[in-house]
């Protein structure tokens, strides 16, 4: 733009001109917009995960009796439930990069078994887990993808996961700790009980090795007739015996790491059967 006294063109009046002129230095008197400030509001973080599991324990404690679990009253309170598979559900891949193995081996076996009883709640009264099986039994329930948390697929696959994803994909196959099978449970009568707490990263090894040891000494899931040389163990430990093989070269050596002392002997010698697996649902005694 010509400023006033500069060289006018031919024909055009100094009046025309001047405006303009004006009407920029008014507007540079103006204040500036404020630069974009660094304070500006941010999307809300997601909270920290719970790691103490609380809201989990609340519920065992609450629904865990005499080694069942009270499916009927969970079902008249989901709620409290689902809020807590909402906070499992928001963790990411990215947000767990600064767990310590514990907090995740504790998460995914908190995972698993929160899920489990969802299905079961989702559809109780139910004889058995495995009633919701399909048709023919061409995909039982573990196989099943309705976990909504794609982001952990063991696979990588874009699909919701199954309890068998997290059961034999991840917890089997990162953590490599037979205990795990005393600490996951399949809501089946044969099933090691659930522990009325949740697992937590703090206390993960003692928790680990009591539940083992609980379900080694219990005469329902274990027998041992020492007067005939013989034991009759759950068939966890034939179905995972490469488990307990890495983990103590035997089953029978396993056997023994969790035994009473004066057992070893007997076991190491003792001839193994299994005892037959009760899939029926591990429901509170009714009165």
């Amino acid at each position: 733009m010509l400023s006033p006294g500069l060289f006018l063109p031919m024909g055009v009046p100094r009046p025309l001109l001047v405006l303009p002129a004006l009407l920029s230095c008014s507007l540079s008197a103006l204040p500036a917009a404020p630069p974009p400030s660094g304070d500006a509001p941010q999307e809300a973080e997601a909270p920290a995960f719970d790691h103490t599991h609380a809201a989990w324990t609340e519920i065992l404690r609450s629904c865990v009796h005499e080694g069942g679990f009270d499916y009927a009253a969970l079902k008249q309170d989901p709620a409290r439930l689902e809020r807590y598979l909402a906070a499992l559900h928001a963790v990411t891949p990215e947000g767990t990069l600064g767990w310590s193995p514990e907090q995740r081996f504790a998460f995914w076996i908190n995972a698993y078994n929160a899920h489990t009883i969802q299905k079961v709640v989702q559809n109780y009264p139910l004889a058995s887990i495995r009633k919701l099986d399909k048709a023919l039994g061409l995909k039982t329930v573990f196989e099943q993808a309705f976990i909504p948390m794609r982001a952990f697929h063991p696979d990588g696959k874009d699909e919701d996961l199954a309890l068998n994803d997290i059961e034999h994909g991840i917890l089997r196959k990162k953590f490599k700790d037979a205990r795990v099978h005393a600490a996951v449970n399949c809501a089946s009568a044969s099933c090691p009980p659930l522990r009325n707490e949740a697992f937590v990263a703090e206390r993960l090894d003692e928790q680990l090795d009591e539940q083992m040891r609980a379900f080694v000494a219990d005469e329902k899931h274990n027998r041992f007739q020492r007067d005939r040389g013989r034991i009759e163990i759950s068939e966890i430990f034939e179905w995972f015996a490469e488990d307990f093989e890495r983990d103590a070269q035997s089953v029978q050596e396993y056997l023994v790491r969790f035994a009473a002392p004066e057992d070893a002997d007997f076991l190491r010698k003792a001839k193994v059967s299994y005892v037959d697996y009760d899939w029926s649902l591990n429901d509170v005694p009714k009165r």
